[in-house]
């Protein structure tokens, strides 16, 4: 079966969830542009928002977001900010060791698109997903950077690709 095959069958609307990791926006001291960004661009799209959060570049609360997504009956989570390489860059360490399974493939691509956007500057990030399963259910997560750009470019690659994940990720 190939991929439009497999596209055809996968869902078509699914539940998510957007986290914002940023300690400035948490803090109420700058707006979170790229997650309300996504917000829109998910439920224009027909998808159902089940959580939209701000959470401080912490690991326990990274974590407590995406488990409160799950509990939220959330399918999709996208997070945004925290993939660079600064010290409080701590989302991927946060997120990464929940995956059952890491789709490389998405970060790739989303730097290759970068690359193609901004240049060599992509090599900056550390943009990944992957699928975490618990309950008899598996979650798709994109963590995306947390600029405006990249959640432009990210969304694209989410809105095309979500499904599909979503249908092997639960087999």
């Amino acid at each position: 079966m190939g991929a439009e095959e497999h596209k055809r069958k996968a869902p078509k609307k699914f539940k998510f969830a957007v986290i914002t990791v940023s300690d400035t926006a948490s803090r109420g001291e700058k707006k979170d542009k790229s997650g309300k960004f996504l917000v829109e661009e998910l439920e224009k799209a027909g998808h159902e928002r089940v959580l939209y959060k701000i959470v401080p570049d912490e690991k326990m609360a990274i974590i407590g977001a995406i488990v409160d997504a799950f509990n939220r009956g959330a399918e999709v989570v996208v997070t945004s900010g925290g993939t660079g390489i600064a010290s409080r860059d701590v989302t991927i360490e946060s997120v990464r060791p929940l995956f059952d399974k890491e789709l490389t493939g998405f970060g790739e691509i989303f730097r290759l698109m970068s690359y193609e956007e901004i240049g060599t500057s992509a090599i900056m990030t550390r943009a990944t997903a992957g699928i975490i399963r618990s309950s008899g259910r598996a979650m798709a997560v994109f963590c995306l950077p947390g600029s405006l750009g990249a959640a432009k470019t990210g969304v694209g690659i989410i809105l095309n690709e979500a499904g599909h994940v979503l249908k092997h990720g639960r087999e």
